[in-house]
């Protein structure tokens, strides 16, 4: 169980409530958090090259009923309180990818349309990360991989690809990026 697994293992311990401090409840044990911030912030380093405007081309192959598209613009990213984000014109900020210190892995995000939670436990290799995790795409559900792939500071490409029936991944669409202008 849960809870009693994180007790045993020293993860949590019995503490002050945040909102009660005279409550005991289970709380993250200091030996935990200690490092938490820096291990994080050093992790996201690895994404120090994304903040700053991008121009994109997605690229979409024909399928039996549809033909291949392309379509493009522009897309700002910045890294803010440990996530990599990108940003809308009015400066909303969308949280998209993140390091959990706990686990050791990377997570990317969608909370809009598309809805996922995609998780990379290999992490990061000399040309990039791939995340993979069901995805609930504009309603259908789908296993989904993700692979990010620098090809210099200032351009890089993800590859979206889904698990079909026979195990196999297949090729989805693919997103390329050319840096506009750094982060100001």
């Amino acid at each position: 169980m849960l809870i009693e697994e994180l007790f045993m293992n020293g993860t949590m311990i019995m503490g002050p409530s945040r909102s009660d401090p005279s409550r005991e409840v289970g709380v993250l044990a200091p030996s935990v958090l200690a490092g938490f911030a820096d291990r994080r912030a050093t992790e996201l380093e690895r994404f120090n090259w994304i903040a700053g405007t991008w121009s994109y081309e997605n690229i979409v192959p024909s399928t039996r009923v549809s033909p291949a598209y392309r379509d493009s613009g522009t897309l700002r990213f910045a890294l803010d309180g440990g996530w990599v984000c990108t940003v809308a014109d009015g400066g909303t900020r969308t949280r998209w990818i993140t390091f959990d210190p706990l686990s050791g892995q990377w997570f990317y995000v969608l909370t809009g349309t598309s809805f996922g939670l995609l998780r990379s436990s290999g992490g990061w290799t000399d040309a990039g990360i791939s995340f993979s995790g069901p995805m609930m795409m504009i309603g259908l559900e789908r296993e989904w991989r993700m692979t990010w792939i620098t090809m210099s500071l200032d351009a890089f490409k993800f590859v979206n690809e889904e698990r079909v029936a026979s195990g196999e991944w297949t090729y989805i669409d693919e997103w390329r990026f050319s840096r506009l202008s750094p982060s100001t």
